[in-house]
């Protein structure tokens, strides 16, 4: 875990930074109700903690020309360290994929991924995806509508503590 705890404060902070990544550091300190200078030392802290590990830009996609998101399930044609590793260093180089986990149950890895249109998804899963070393199998599911897309860790459960 980490040194110190998060408390309230910390967590306010969190909680902005969320959704206003180019939030000031007096506009923190406000929601947090600190002073800037304690606020601005909190923010060093989290960012030493590697709680922030970063600050990123939301960018519509569709704005990009990528019209298609899908789920691909990955299964791989054998296991162990070597085809694992040998998957995720070459995943990694795929401009197409956004995110990539490694799982436990029936398929080994599950990849999203945006793309332009039916015939870039088709050479992405067929020329892309299938020629990576030990891909066994894939099943693709295509989004039809995204419901919720926040990348958000910490909600609107400091209500309480809001008031």
């Amino acid at each position: 875990m980490h040194d110190k705890a998060l408390d309230t404060a910390d967590l306010r902070i969190l909680a902005h930074l969320q959704s206003h990544a180019k939030a000031s550091n007096h506009e923190l300190a406000e929601v947090a109700f600190l002073s800037p200078s304690q606020c601005h030392r909190r923010v060093k802290r989290l960012e030493e903690l590697n709680i922030i590990r970063g600050y990123t830009t939301q960018i519509d996609p569709q704005a990009l020309g990528l019209e298609i998101t899908i789920f691909v399930n990955v299964s791989l044609d054998a296991h162990g360290p070597n085809p694992a590793q040998r998957f995720s260093d070459a995943i990694k180089n795929v401009p197409e994929v956004i995110e990539c986990f490694s799982l436990t149950g029936e398929t080994d890895y599950l990849i999203k991924a945006r793309l332009p249109n039916l015939k870039a998804m088709s050479e992405f899963l067929m020329h892309r995806l299938m020629s990576v070393p030990g891909v066994g199998s894939i099943k693709t599911s295509v989004v039809v509508e995204e419901i919720e897309c926040a990348p958000g860790l910490i909600n609107a459960t400091l209500s309480d503590s809001r008031s």
